[in-house]
């Protein structure tokens, strides 16, 4: 039961940083970015490939990681997503998600294959080796410890830069209203590409930790889709405290159940079957999410 225990708090602790980066996107360009998991593979690759050159640890690996994942992030938004923003609609920019979605990871299937003839590595269906830190007699994986702690510091500065700073201002007026934010002189653009940065960054940190506690390929990131857009819809579009609330509640929900589909003998196949339900239970409840529901009983969310 405490293997159990240990998965559920590391894998939302994934999902906190992906949802909170989706919702980024979506505050922005209004669009669903189907491309957000090929970001967390970004991650994940960079992390294997400094970790092989360097012999150090993957955790030692975060920072190239963030650095990697925002700047494709924001290359993705100024080279296609800005220029599109005021031409296409919603749908179009739906589409276009999707199609970066496929090229991105049939790029990294490339990648994938140069860099197992190039560093002499497993580069499909592989993991990384973690080890056990010991708190007051109590050995805790590494994983556990260490997305907790990188998770609880992005999130936090996250909310410092959006409400303590002259440019989380900026942002938070952009968001509002682009063209109101841009007469009073506020570089949207730049905004909005700090934003996708921010995004692919989050996402890609949530990458490094992945291969810890499950086997990974170039396909997985389009696994993480559903419950990283579950926690986001769960949570409520456009409320990034909302998105933690929506990511621990899919991520627990998620792992326990599959704990007991597998203690009945029953497939696990059927894990996605949570975030499906919590998708449409809540459309049809609350369309706002957990944070429009707990708004309404005079609970403030976390909004931008």
């Amino acid at each position: 039961m405490i293997e159990v225990v240990v998965g559920a708090l590391v894998y939302s602790n994934l999902l906190a940083m992906l949802s909170v980066g989706l919702n980024l996107i979506l505050l922005t360009c209004k669009v669903s970015n189907f491309a957000h998991g090929d970001f967390v593979m970004v991650g994940v690759y960079t992390a294997l490939t400094v970790s092989t050159i360097l012999g150090v640890t993957p955790y030692a690996c975060l920072p190239f990681a963030l650095i990697a994942g925002g700047v494709i992030s924001f290359a993705l938004y100024r080279v296609v997503f800005e220029p599109l923003r005021t031409r296409a609609n919603l749908v179009m920019l739906m589409v276009v998600s999707m199609a970066l979605d496929i090229i991105l990871r049939y790029s990294l299937h490339i990648y994938a294959d140069l860099a197992q003839a190039w560093l002499k590595v497993h580069t499909r269906l592989f993991l990384f080796d973690d080890f056990l830190i010991e708190f007051s007699g109590v050995k805790i994986p590494g994983v556990l410890v260490f997305s907790s702690l990188t998770s609880v510091i992005l999130l936090v500065s996250l909310y410092l830069l959006l409400f303590k700073t002259r440019l989380g201002t900026a942002m938070r007026a952009s968001i509002e209203n682009p063209e109101l934010a841009e007469a009073l002189g506020v570089n949207v653009k730049m905004v909005f590409g700090l934003s996708w940065f921010l995004s692919g960054a989050l996402a890609a940190a949530a990458g490094v930790f992945l291969p810890f506690r499950a086997m990974v390929s170039p396909d997985t990131g389009w696994s993480m889709l559903l419950p990283t857009f579950a926690s986001v819809i769960v949570g409520g579009v456009g409320s990034l405290s909302g998105s933690l609330i929506g990511a621990y509640t899919i991520g627990v929900a998620e792992v326990f159940l599959t704990y007991v589909l597998a203690s009945l003998g029953v497939s696990t196949a059927y894990r996605p079957l949570v975030s499906f339900s919590a998708i449409i239970t809540v459309l049809l409840v609350s369309p706002k999410g957990l944070s429009g529901f707990l708004n309404g009983k005079g609970w403030k969310p976390w909004k931008s």
